[in-house]
């Protein structure tokens, strides 16, 4: 009797974005199964668009910043190769070239992945909540309420730094789940929605793909940003409609 076996799923790599700016500071990998065991960071590579591997692009740590369970890896690019004035030796150029096309390639687990992008102009703001677009949701309903963010965010902070308060003050559960281009995250409830006036809030942890917090830039001059803060949204869950009006 022949078993069949269903193919391992695939490794993918975060964001997905296809254009991603230069300054970007972390990528993540997300492995079907714990591959702490297995991975070599020689098997890691960022090639330019005519697939010449450049030089030194990522942060070596004594340890690698795995998850708990062994399947997501956070791969951080080398500092003084995205922050202006770290970069004292003059071999230390930019590893992602504005206007180019890179690609970020591992081999792990018997699989190689590619996501290849192009290069936009480094990111230098803070984050500001108020340039962000929320899509609310009807009551009653498990729709989700949607955020359009002005910029790719990072997808794992996302998911654990952004939550809505309900009119009583008590936290909605929610599952957080983001837009493959990290430029718009889906907050999915649990139960349905109540009426009422909801908030909206974000974490001073949160950041960017570029390591920008609401209230604070990574790459900013000493004394020209605030510390991170936190942010709040405020949005009213709308009624449903009922042959083109509100159900009250």
């Amino acid at each position: 009797m022949r078993i069949r076996t269903s193919p391992e799923v695939p490794i993918h790599i975060s964001p997905q974005a296809t254009v991603l700016p230069a300054n970007t500071l972390r990528f993540y990998i997300h492995f079907p199964r714990s591959a702490e065991a297995h991975f070599d960071r020689d098997h890691l590579w960022l090639l330019t668009e005519e697939e010449q591997a450049v030089r030194d692009p990522f942060l070596v740590l004594s340890q690698e910043l795995w998850s708990v369970d062994g399947r997501r890896l956070t791969v951080l690019m080398e500092p003084g190769r995205i922050k202006r004035g770290l970069g004292t030796d003059p071999s230390h150029k930019p590893a992602l070239v504005v206007g180019r096309t890179h690609s970020l390639v591992l081999t792990a687990l018997g699989q190689t992945t590619r996501h290849t992008f192009r290069v936009s102009d480094p990111v230098l703001e803070a984050v500001d909540e108020t340039r962000w677009r929320l899509v609310t949701p009807t009551v009653g309903s498990l729709d989700p309420a949607v955020v359009h963010f002005d910029r790719v965010m990072d997808a794992a902070l996302c998911e654990e730094e952004i939550g809505v308060l309900a009119p009583s003050g008590e936290a909605v559960q929610t599952r957080v789940s983001l837009a493959p281009d990290g430029t718009a995250a889906r907050l999915i409830p649990i139960h349905p929605w109540r009426a009422g006036e909801h908030r909206l809030v974000v974490s001073e942890r949160l950041e960017d793909v570029c390591g920008n917090r609401l209230g604070e830039a990574l790459d900013h001059r000493l004394g020209a940003s605030g510390p991170p803060r936190a942010g709040m949204i405020n949005f009213t869950t709308r009624r449903a409609l009922h042959r083109g009006r509100q159900i009250d």
